[in-house]
């Protein structure tokens, strides 16, 4: 929809190159954060998400994997029992904070997960082998002490891996790349071309 963040993909220094090893982790829900996994694991074997859902998963692999909106659309768009390319590809971009119209919004998978499945019960039914777990530690495993792995035989990187990415090192680079090209001055010409092309202003009477 908006040309400017083509530059996401083509300059050197704010490239987002595919990574084979990230787009695997989250297609089959091995990302390290609960919240995630559970609900890539459950549109596979349901075709359905939530909105909220929707926009956390998005938004955890563009910003905080740092992928092409395009290397993921696909996959959403097959495991989805309601796609709708007209709005799935929309919404996807929308979500990727590529529009250069909406609000970027970047989820904290961590708190997403607190609040929104406070007593692990979304994440014990599609993660199962942290089923076992207090749910103190259900929504960040490795937070876990020596201690807490032996009384719950639970090592984290064996029985469930390790967080693929930092997120606030994550967060802090997706955040000032966006921001700084929502900012630019080819972002904010084409963004007013886009708003004038797609709404009708009502005349005076």
């Amino acid at each position: 929809m908006n040309e400017s963040y083509q530059k996401l993909l083509d300059l050197p220094k704010q490239t987002r190159d595919k990574n084979k090893k990230f787009i695997k982790a989250w297609t089959q829900g091995q990302t390290g954060y609960p919240l995630v996994d559970a609900a890539m694991r459950c549109v596979e074997e349901t075709g359905f998400l939530n909105c909220r859902l929707r926009a956390m998963v998005v938004s955890f692999f563009t910003h905080l994997l740092w992928q092409p909106w395009t290397a993921g659309s696909g996959h959403l768009a097959r495991m989805f029992i309601d796609y709708e390319p007209g709005i799935h590809f929309s919404q996807f971009q929308m979500q990727a904070g590529t529009t250069g119209i909406n609000t970027i919004r970047i989820y904290n998978p961590i708190k997403q997960s607190k609040e929104k499945d406070k007593d692990g019960a979304f994440i014990k039914r599609w993660v199962p082998e942290l089923r076992d777990l207090p749910t103190k530690y259900i929504h960040e495993p490795w937070e876990m002490t020596d201690l807490d792995s032996l009384l719950y035989n639970f090592k984290l990187g064996k029985n469930y891996p390790r967080p693929i990415v930092e997120f606030s090192k994550a967060y802090k680079l997706a955040k000032d790349k966006l921001w700084k090209l929502k900012k630019s001055n080819a972002n904010q010409y084409i963004s007013k071309a886009i708003v004038k092309k797609h709404t009708r202003m009502q005349k005076k009477l």
